[in-house]
């Protein structure tokens, strides 16, 4: 299984929609294979898809991504696992051992059920936005 993070140094890159460095590591029965940093300078959507796509990716670990981005990366069969925070090796060892949901590495402002409804498509809360805010422009 190929998985990867984008990086910011050691740390998960917060947005996925501008980082540039990717960390791939390849899995093989729980055990790392492989691990390599990949320039990743595609500076579209379609690009940065086609790139994941490219590498094999499997898996993507990230923190916040843009929701066009994730649709096009979702449809090529890419597992995306956002609002992550953290180095980039406890964000893997966490997901190895299958800990992401714990709050420690969820992005400040998103909730495990946010993270978890990502992945179905996450809909609007009515008409108070996502803060409950009920002013426009919220």
């Amino acid at each position: 299984m190929k998985v990867a993070i984008p990086v910011w140094g050691r740390y998960v890159s917060t947005v996925f929609d501008f980082s540039d460095c990717l960390l791939m590591i390849n899995v093989d029965s729980g055990q790392i294979t492989n691990r390599e940093a990949v320039r990743f300078v595609e500076n579209t959507i379609v690009g940065k898809a086609t790139r994941l796509r490219e590498l094999g990716v499997q898996v993507l670990l990230c923190g916040a991504i843009s929701r066009p981005l994730h649709r096009l990366i979702e449809t090529s069969g890419i597992k995306i696992i956002p609002f992550l925070k953290g180095t980039t090796d406890e964000i893997f060892e966490a997901y190895l051992s299958d800990h992401l949901p714990d709050k420690r590495f969820i992005l400040p402002g998103c909730s495990p059920d946010e993270w978890r409804a990502r992945g179905r498509g996450m809909r609007r809360r009515g008409r108070q936005g996502r803060w409950g805010n009920t002013k426009k422009g919220w």
